[in-house]
């Protein structure tokens, strides 16, 4: 395992638990992921998948829509390209799915209705389209479609918003030439989209595949759990929890002290998100030996109890545990505290004072290079907040952290030669 800071002079100063900053492996294995869910699901009415392209790179990214107030910015941070057919060259749909930016998430859905919107009132002069809103399958849906069934066929464009995972999914119906059309009517046009969109939103509320999760190993190693906690946030996997609390002895992660608190405070997240499954997940931790049931038991206590933010401890010994909670769910709340905690940096007459804020601050610095969804965060955080903390995270986000490091040392080796601390 790394430690980014390396020996320090005290055990107490400075040290980073290793799950939380490392960086995912280049060459990492492929991970079930929510999206996937579209991916691999089997569509009645004669369709498949003949294209799937995943979007390039990692990271916040923005893509521009139209609307009646000029072009918008809407978040991405992960998306799929897929293309929908009856047979070459019967294409019936393409889907762009992606996830939002959390954090934009409500700005986004209000920007993408608008644009489409803009879509049908731009339309040319001719028969008026079709305009619908309904819940669906625990879907939010629009759809702007045209039921005439010219040279091209009907067409029409749907879009599905998954709140609970921050997804948008746009569906571009397409129009066809009479030759490659598998439909005669309207009618039975219409019967193909309504049978996939319940085949698609069947799929996204469904849990992994035994298919799909039999390709994807528990952790079994600390530098996999590293990989397996560090975006879970970004990636909710409830399929592969149940292996990874099995994996927890024979791993030795837990054998790294300083990753059991955000590893006990990882699992009361999701435990928190994922209430319906606790009965089989509590029949796990049953059956798990030693400090791994410890562990795993003060998981279920403290999400039974709401979670990390409710626990009644002191703040300078809650930063593992909102690290864990952190990147368990993306949650905007935990990074707020620990900013706070940040604020604690600026103390030089007590030497835990100093240490827990000076580590918390590199933590966010370097994890703000990693992670564009902190970043985000903490960016709209420093828009609300006072003049020193505005000034706090403008430096956690512009100073390089490895420069940030040295200085840390730097000061924590004057304060020791100068005797003030010892």
């Amino acid at each position: 395992m790394r430690f980014i800071l390396g020996p320090m002079a005290s055990v107490v100063l400075l040290t980073v638990p290793c799950l939380l900053v490392g960086q995912s492996a280049q060459n990492a294995s492929a991970k079930a992921e929510p999206l996937d869910a579209y991916l691999s699901c089997r569509y009645g009415a004669g369709l498949s998948v003949v294209s799937a392209l995943r979007m390039q790179g990692e990271g916040l990214r923005y893509r521009d829509v139209p609307t009646a107030e000029g072009q918008k910015k809407v978040s991405i941070i992960d998306g799929y390209r897929l293309m929908l057919s009856q047979g070459e060259p019967s294409f019936f749909a393409n889907l762009h799915i992606e996830r939002s930016d959390p954090r934009q998430y409500a700005r986004d859905k209000d920007v993408v209705i608008k644009s489409l919107e803009y879509a049908m009132d731009a339309r040319p002069p001719g028969p008026k389209a079709v305009w619908d809103h309904l819940p669906y399958n625990g879907f939010d849906v629009y759809s702007v479609t045209d039921n005439m069934m010219g040279a091209n066929g009907p067409n029409g464009i749907y879009v599905l918003f998954r709140d609970p995972t921050q997804t948008i999914v746009t569906i571009y119906f397409l129009g066809q030439k009479p030759e490659h059309r598998h439909f005669g009517t309207i009618q039975e046009h219409d019967a193909i989209v309504d049978k996939m969109l319940e085949d698609l939103t069947t799929c996204a509320n469904a849990p992994p595949s035994a298919a799909i999760a039999g390709n994807l190993p528990p952790p079994r190693t600390p530098e996999e759990f590293d990989q397996f906690v560090n975006k879970y946030y970004m990636n909710p996997q409830p399929g592969r929890i149940a292996g990874a609390m099995v994996t927890l002895t024979s791993s030795g992660v837990l054998e790294i002290g300083d990753a059991v608190l955000p590893i006990a405070a990882f699992f009361s997240e999701v435990f928190l998100a994922n209430p319906a499954l606790l009965p089989e997940w509590t029949t796990v931790i049953d059956k798990q030996p030693g400090m791994a049931k410890a562990v795993l038991d003060s998981a279920l206590v403290w999400s039974k109890a709401g979670g990390v933010l409710q626990l009644p401890l002191p703040s300078l010994m809650m930063g593992d545990l909102y690290w864990g909670a952190f990147f368990a769910s993306g949650n905007p709340a935990y990074v707020k505290k620990l900013v706070g905690l940040a604020g604690f940096a600026s103390e030089q007459n007590d030497m835990l004072t100093w240490a827990t804020g000076s580590r918390t601050k590199f933590m966010l610095a370097r994890n703000s290079r990693q992670h564009a969804v902190l970043r985000s965060i903490l960016e709209e955080e420093k828009r609300t907040a006072d003049k020193p903390t505005r000034e706090l995270i403008n430096d956690v986000l512009n100073r390089d952290p490895v420069r940030m490091q040295q200085e840390m040392f730097a000061f924590r080796d004057r304060q020791f030669r100068s005797g003030k601390w010892k």
